[in-house]
């Protein structure tokens, strides 16, 4: 009973840990657009190719973010804290959604055709995002009887190709994986709605009240 209840009080306290980081990015994601709307990036002005390059760079990581977010969703969708995934995505790192999210967000970042916001993206994520994993590490290690091995063979964060092991076939939960795809999907139209947003700074119908690096 009481092991039980220690799993439940876990089990709540990891739900409300991916409450407020799905609040915090809500709120980081909300500052940055305000950033956007009163600000335009400098490379416009000074130099172009610099500009077109960082949007270019931006859009190649931001489409590699997505995929690979779907490539995980693939695996865990409706099997999520239910049972250990360690095949595909998971056999690169043991947080690969936390990696595309990283790869996605930097890519969304160099859309702004920015150095500034790409910087500040980074520090968000660096300060923020090492005790969500670390405790979601230990929330695995709890529940799962072979996390502990897995972690020995896997490494935390980065990649590595050394060990990857595909799954021919992976059963899909359509729903969960769908109520993802959606939202991921809206991460991915972001690119256009920063480009948007500059071009109405370019067409003078938004003001420019500074320039970001």
């Amino acid at each position: 009973m009481l092991a039980e209840t220690a799993i439940g009080n876990r089990n709540r306290l990891q739900d409300a840990r991916t409450r407020n980081r799905l609040i915090a990015g809500r709120i980081f994601g909300l500052g940055l657009a305000v950033l956007l709307m009163l600000g335009s990036t400098y490379w416009d002005l000074s130099n172009e190719l610099v500009g077109t390059a960082l949007f270019l760079a931006g859009t190649i990581l931001a489409v590699a973010g997505f995929f690979g977010r779907l490539w995980c969703f693939s695996y865990i969708a409706g099997r999520k804290k239910k049972v250990l995934v360690t095949g595909g995505p998971y056999s690169l790192c043991r947080h690969p959604l936390y990696f595309f999210t990283l790869v996605g967000g930097l890519g969304l970042a160099l859309c702004t055709e920015t150095l500034g916001i790409p910087l500040l993206f980074l520090l968000a994520f660096g300060m923020y995002y090492p005790s969500i994993i670390r405790a979601e590490d230990e929330f695995l290690s709890l529940n799962f009887s072979g996390y502990d091995d897995y972690k020995k063979r896997v490494p935390l964060f980065f990649p590595s190709l050394a060990r990857f092991a595909n799954e021919e076939t992976v059963v899909v939960n359509t729903r969960a994986f769908l109520r993802e795809l959606s939202g991921t999907a809206g991460f991915l139209c972001l690119v256009g709605v920063i480009e948007m947003i500059e071009g109405l700074h370019s067409a003078n119908v938004l003001p420019t009240y500074f320039l970001i690096p």
